[in-house]
Protein backbone atom coordinates (compact mmCIF):
# COMPACT_ATOMS: atom_id res chain seq x y z
CA UNK A 1 0.00 0.00 0.00
CA UNK A 2 1.17 4.02 -0.51
CA UNK A 3 0.15 6.56 0.44
CA UNK A 4 0.05 10.29 -0.44
CA UNK A 5 -1.33 12.55 1.93
CA UNK A 6 -2.26 16.37 0.98
CA UNK A 7 0.64 17.33 -1.36
CA UNK A 8 0.33 20.67 -3.71
CA UNK A 9 -3.43 19.55 -3.36
CA UNK A 10 -3.22 16.17 -4.30
CA UNK A 11 -4.06 12.94 -1.66
CA UNK A 12 -2.77 9.70 -3.38
CA UNK A 13 -4.07 5.93 -2.24
CA UNK A 14 -2.80 2.70 -4.13
CA UNK A 15 -2.91 -0.85 -2.91
CA UNK A 16 -2.27 -3.96 -4.57
CA UNK A 17 -3.22 -7.70 -3.10
CA UNK A 18 -2.30 -11.00 -4.10
CA UNK A 19 -4.13 -14.02 -2.44
CA UNK A 20 -6.24 -17.35 -2.24
CA UNK A 21 -8.73 -17.72 -0.35
CA UNK A 22 -10.36 -20.86 0.67
CA UNK A 23 -13.44 -21.98 2.36
CA UNK A 24 -14.41 -25.21 4.25
CA UNK A 25 -17.63 -26.58 2.13
CA UNK A 26 -19.45 -29.54 2.11
CA UNK A 27 -17.67 -32.29 0.19
CA UNK A 28 -19.74 -34.30 -2.30
CA UNK A 29 -17.75 -37.69 -1.68
CA UNK A 30 -18.04 -38.81 2.52
CA UNK A 31 -15.28 -40.81 2.04
CA UNK A 32 -13.07 -38.14 0.67
CA UNK A 33 -13.61 -34.84 2.63
CA UNK A 34 -10.39 -33.11 1.30
CA UNK A 35 -12.85 -32.03 -1.63
CA UNK A 36 -14.29 -29.97 1.09
CA UNK A 37 -11.46 -27.37 1.21
CA UNK A 38 -12.10 -25.59 -1.94
CA UNK A 39 -11.84 -22.18 -3.67
CA UNK A 40 -13.88 -19.47 -2.26
CA UNK A 41 -16.59 -18.17 -4.92
CA UNK A 42 -14.85 -14.70 -4.02
CA UNK A 43 -11.40 -16.07 -4.45
CA UNK A 44 -9.52 -13.10 -6.47
CA UNK A 45 -5.85 -13.41 -6.88
CA UNK A 46 -5.15 -10.19 -8.34
CA UNK A 47 -7.23 -6.68 -6.42
CA UNK A 48 -5.35 -3.34 -7.61
CA UNK A 49 -6.89 -0.07 -6.34
CA UNK A 50 -6.32 3.43 -6.80
CA UNK A 51 -7.91 6.26 -5.11
CA UNK A 52 -7.16 9.84 -5.95
CA UNK A 53 -8.20 13.78 -5.19
CA UNK A 54 -7.25 17.03 -5.82
CA UNK A 55 -8.04 20.42 -5.03
CA UNK A 56 -6.94 23.44 -6.93
CA UNK A 57 -4.78 25.83 -4.23
CA UNK A 58 -6.11 29.44 -4.13
CA UNK A 59 -3.93 31.26 -6.93
CA UNK A 60 -2.59 34.06 -5.46
CA UNK A 61 0.35 34.68 -7.92
CA UNK A 62 0.66 33.95 -11.45
CA UNK A 63 -2.18 34.63 -14.56
CA UNK A 64 -4.93 33.40 -12.60
CA UNK A 65 -3.63 35.04 -9.43
CA UNK A 66 -3.67 38.62 -10.67
CA UNK A 67 -6.99 38.98 -10.76
CA UNK A 68 -9.30 38.24 -7.42
CA UNK A 69 -12.11 37.27 -9.31
CA UNK A 70 -10.49 34.91 -11.55
CA UNK A 71 -8.80 33.46 -8.79
CA UNK A 72 -11.86 32.72 -6.45
CA UNK A 73 -13.61 31.38 -9.50
CA UNK A 74 -10.20 28.96 -10.56
CA UNK A 75 -8.95 27.76 -6.57
CA UNK A 76 -10.95 25.47 -4.67
CA UNK A 77 -12.69 22.97 -7.44
CA UNK A 78 -11.70 19.11 -6.35
CA UNK A 79 -11.61 16.04 -8.35
CA UNK A 80 -11.50 12.58 -6.98
CA UNK A 81 -11.39 9.53 -8.95
CA UNK A 82 -11.30 5.38 -7.68
CA UNK A 83 -9.80 2.79 -10.22
CA UNK A 84 -10.28 -0.67 -9.50
CA UNK A 85 -8.68 -3.32 -11.06
CA UNK A 86 -9.02 -6.98 -10.28
CA UNK A 87 -9.37 -10.94 -11.56
CA UNK A 88 -12.16 -12.05 -13.25
CA UNK A 89 -14.38 -14.19 -10.69
CA UNK A 90 -14.45 -17.77 -10.61
CA UNK A 91 -16.86 -19.99 -12.98
CA UNK A 92 -19.14 -22.29 -12.13
CA UNK A 93 -18.36 -25.61 -13.48
CA UNK A 94 -21.35 -27.47 -15.48
CA UNK A 95 -23.37 -30.13 -13.61
CA UNK A 96 -22.78 -34.05 -14.98
CA UNK A 97 -26.03 -35.60 -16.44
CA UNK A 98 -25.42 -38.70 -15.15
CA UNK A 99 -28.18 -41.46 -15.42
CA UNK A 100 -27.92 -43.07 -12.29
CA UNK A 101 -26.23 -40.34 -10.23
CA UNK A 102 -25.07 -41.77 -6.49
CA UNK A 103 -26.73 -39.17 -4.50
CA UNK A 104 -30.40 -41.69 -5.49
CA UNK A 105 -28.83 -43.88 -2.86
CA UNK A 106 -26.63 -42.59 -0.38
CA UNK A 107 -27.83 -38.52 -0.74
CA UNK A 108 -23.81 -37.55 -1.34
CA UNK A 109 -22.72 -35.69 -4.36
CA UNK A 110 -22.10 -36.86 -6.80
CA UNK A 111 -20.61 -33.32 -7.71
CA UNK A 112 -20.42 -31.66 -10.70
CA UNK A 113 -19.17 -32.27 -14.29
CA UNK A 114 -15.36 -34.00 -14.51
CA UNK A 115 -12.47 -32.17 -15.90
CA UNK A 116 -11.14 -34.26 -18.47
CA UNK A 117 -6.88 -33.58 -18.74
CA UNK A 118 -5.72 -32.09 -21.23
CA UNK A 119 -8.60 -30.52 -22.67
CA UNK A 120 -8.65 -26.54 -22.78
CA UNK A 121 -10.98 -24.93 -20.25
CA UNK A 122 -11.52 -22.36 -22.87
CA UNK A 123 -12.71 -22.68 -26.61
CA UNK A 124 -9.98 -23.47 -29.19
CA UNK A 125 -11.44 -22.59 -32.16
CA UNK A 126 -12.43 -19.12 -32.95
CA UNK A 127 -12.48 -16.16 -35.55
CA UNK A 128 -11.69 -12.51 -34.49
CA UNK A 129 -13.53 -9.56 -35.17
CA UNK A 130 -10.88 -9.39 -38.27
CA UNK A 131 -12.17 -12.90 -39.53
CA UNK A 132 -8.73 -14.51 -38.64
CA UNK A 133 -9.44 -18.75 -37.67
CA UNK A 134 -7.40 -19.16 -34.22
CA UNK A 135 -6.71 -22.45 -32.75
CA UNK A 136 -5.65 -21.57 -29.44
CA UNK A 137 -7.55 -21.15 -26.61
CA UNK A 138 -9.78 -17.80 -26.68
CA UNK A 139 -8.82 -14.84 -23.83
CA UNK A 140 -12.47 -13.53 -22.75
CA UNK A 141 -10.47 -10.18 -21.93
CA UNK A 142 -8.37 -9.87 -25.53
CA UNK A 143 -11.74 -7.44 -26.58
CA UNK A 144 -11.06 -9.26 -30.34
CA UNK A 145 -14.13 -11.55 -30.85
CA UNK A 146 -17.56 -10.78 -31.62
CA UNK A 147 -19.83 -12.30 -28.10
CA UNK A 148 -22.70 -12.38 -29.66
CA UNK A 149 -21.20 -15.16 -32.23
CA UNK A 150 -18.69 -16.98 -30.39
CA UNK A 151 -18.46 -19.64 -28.12
CA UNK A 152 -15.92 -19.25 -25.88
CA UNK A 153 -15.95 -22.15 -23.77
CA UNK A 154 -14.79 -25.94 -24.44
CA UNK A 155 -18.22 -28.91 -24.01
CA UNK A 156 -15.39 -31.17 -24.62
CA UNK A 157 -13.25 -30.54 -21.37
CA UNK A 158 -16.09 -31.91 -19.07
CA UNK A 159 -17.62 -35.86 -18.94
CA UNK A 160 -19.90 -36.90 -16.79
CA UNK A 161 -19.32 -38.79 -13.42
CA UNK A 162 -19.53 -42.40 -14.21
CA UNK A 163 -23.16 -43.98 -12.66
CA UNK A 164 -22.96 -44.95 -8.90
CA UNK A 165 -19.41 -42.30 -8.20
CA UNK A 166 -18.76 -39.75 -6.91
CA UNK A 167 -16.54 -36.84 -8.74
CA UNK A 168 -13.18 -36.94 -8.96
CA UNK A 169 -12.36 -33.36 -8.40
CA UNK A 170 -12.78 -29.69 -6.64
CA UNK A 171 -16.14 -28.24 -7.55
CA UNK A 172 -14.24 -25.30 -8.62
CA UNK A 173 -10.98 -24.42 -10.60
CA UNK A 174 -8.50 -21.71 -10.44
CA UNK A 175 -7.89 -21.22 -14.14
CA UNK A 176 -11.57 -21.18 -15.01
CA UNK A 177 -12.50 -17.65 -14.98
CA UNK A 178 -14.63 -15.47 -16.61
CA UNK A 179 -14.65 -11.78 -17.91
CA UNK A 180 -12.65 -8.84 -15.82
CA UNK A 181 -14.91 -6.06 -14.68
CA UNK A 182 -13.03 -3.12 -13.97
CA UNK A 183 -14.50 -0.48 -11.98
CA UNK A 184 -13.59 3.42 -12.59
CA UNK A 185 -15.60 6.00 -10.87
CA UNK A 186 -15.12 9.87 -10.80
CA UNK A 187 -16.40 13.29 -9.20
CA UNK A 188 -15.72 17.09 -9.36
CA UNK A 189 -17.02 19.77 -7.15
CA UNK A 190 -16.76 22.39 -5.33
CA UNK A 191 -17.75 24.00 -1.74
CA UNK A 192 -18.86 27.37 -1.72
CA UNK A 193 -18.47 29.12 1.74
CA UNK A 194 -21.50 31.59 1.49
CA UNK A 195 -21.36 32.80 5.25
CA UNK A 196 -19.70 30.92 8.90
CA UNK A 197 -22.65 28.71 8.99
CA UNK A 198 -24.12 28.37 5.41
CA UNK A 199 -22.50 26.79 2.33
CA UNK A 200 -23.19 25.49 -0.71
CA UNK A 201 -21.72 22.35 -2.17
CA UNK A 202 -22.04 20.90 -6.23
CA UNK A 203 -20.41 17.98 -7.29
CA UNK A 204 -20.68 15.95 -10.27
CA UNK A 205 -20.57 12.04 -10.03
CA UNK A 206 -19.84 9.50 -13.00
CA UNK A 207 -20.21 5.62 -12.46
CA UNK A 208 -17.92 3.75 -15.25
CA UNK A 209 -16.40 7.19 -16.15
CA UNK A 210 -14.94 5.32 -19.28
CA UNK A 211 -17.84 4.24 -20.11
CA UNK A 212 -16.63 0.53 -20.60
CA UNK A 213 -17.99 -2.28 -22.21
CA UNK A 214 -18.84 -4.77 -19.52
CA UNK A 215 -20.05 -8.26 -20.75
CA UNK A 216 -22.03 -10.65 -18.70
CA UNK A 217 -20.15 -14.46 -17.67
CA UNK A 218 -20.14 -16.99 -19.78
CA UNK A 219 -23.24 -19.26 -19.49
CA UNK A 220 -22.29 -22.38 -17.57
CA UNK A 221 -25.25 -23.15 -16.48
CA UNK A 222 -26.69 -25.14 -19.48
CA UNK A 223 -25.84 -28.47 -19.85
CA UNK A 224 -21.95 -28.71 -22.12
CA UNK A 225 -23.65 -31.42 -24.08
CA UNK A 226 -26.59 -28.83 -25.42
CA UNK A 227 -25.73 -27.80 -28.61
CA UNK A 228 -26.04 -23.46 -28.15
CA UNK A 229 -29.27 -22.07 -29.72
CA UNK A 230 -29.03 -19.45 -32.53
CA UNK A 231 -31.78 -16.73 -33.68
CA UNK A 232 -29.94 -14.81 -37.12
CA UNK A 233 -27.00 -16.24 -36.76
CA UNK A 234 -26.91 -14.60 -32.99
CA UNK A 235 -26.41 -17.15 -29.85
CA UNK A 236 -29.87 -16.94 -27.78
CA UNK A 237 -28.32 -19.70 -25.43
CA UNK A 238 -26.23 -23.11 -24.80
CA UNK A 239 -23.11 -23.76 -22.52
CA UNK A 240 -20.34 -21.31 -23.43
CA UNK A 241 -21.92 -18.64 -24.96
CA UNK A 242 -22.15 -15.00 -23.73
CA UNK A 243 -25.45 -12.90 -24.17
CA UNK A 244 -25.28 -9.33 -24.17
CA UNK A 245 -28.41 -8.56 -25.27
CA UNK A 246 -29.97 -10.79 -22.97
CA UNK A 247 -32.44 -8.88 -20.46
CA UNK A 248 -29.90 -8.85 -17.78
CA UNK A 249 -27.12 -8.82 -20.28
CA UNK A 250 -24.88 -5.73 -20.81
CA UNK A 251 -25.08 -3.41 -17.15
CA UNK A 252 -23.26 -1.01 -15.65
CA UNK A 253 -23.37 1.53 -18.76
CA UNK A 254 -21.97 5.32 -17.87
CA UNK A 255 -24.10 7.13 -16.10
CA UNK A 256 -23.76 10.65 -13.79
CA UNK A 257 -25.25 12.45 -11.58
CA UNK A 258 -25.94 16.18 -10.81
CA UNK A 259 -25.49 17.42 -6.77
CA UNK A 260 -26.41 20.79 -4.60
CA UNK A 261 -26.55 20.61 -1.49
CA UNK A 262 -26.95 23.58 0.58
CA UNK A 263 -26.02 23.70 4.35
CA UNK A 264 -26.92 26.13 7.41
Amino acid sequence: MVTQRFYHGLTLNANYMYSKALALTSSPDPFNPGLGKDLSPLDLPHQFRLSATYTVPTQKTGFFGKNKIVSAIVSGWQTGWFLQYQSAPILALPSSPTTNPINDWLGYGPGPAQYVPGQSLFASSWTDNGGVLHNTPIDLNCHCFDPRTTVVLNPNAWSAIPDGQFGANLSSIRSFRGIRQPDEDANIGRNFRIREKVSLQIRAEWTNAFNRLLLPQPNTTASYLTKPTQVNGLYTGGYGTILPTAVNGITSMRSGQLIARFTF
